[in-house]
């Protein structure tokens, strides 16, 4: 009897610490608010368009019932050189008038 005691602690053991544990401290407090900040209303966004010499355009998008517009860049063109790549980020809301800026 005496040897199964010592096996099955043995194994007990050997499996305890083998065995990954996680340990995390977790407090919690009744006055915690969401924080909004101007960051979190911000998405990013890509658009390919067919060749286009302009340097910005203006875009709207929803997501989440929230609608975000902004400026997105001109970043060149892709692989094959008949698109080009819009990227850049929204925010939610009108922030500025729509304008279209022209390369010379």
């Amino acid at each position: 009897m005496k040897k199964f005691k010592m096996l099955s602690l043995s194994l007990i053991t050997a499996f305890t610490l083998s065995a990954p544990v996680t340990l995390s401290s977790v407090q919690a407090a009744e006055n915690l608010e969401p924080v909004i900040t101007p960051a979190s209303d911000t998405i990013f966004v890509s658009r390919t368009v067919p060749l286009t010499y302009t340097s910005a355009m203006w875009v709207t998008e929803t997501r989440n019932g929230k609608t975000y517009s902004g400026y997105i860049y001109n970043r060149g063109t892709d692989s094959t050189g008949n698109y080009s790549i819009f990227t850049g980020t929204i925010r939610v809301g009108s922030h500025v008038e729509p304008y279209v800026f022209e390369n010379d």
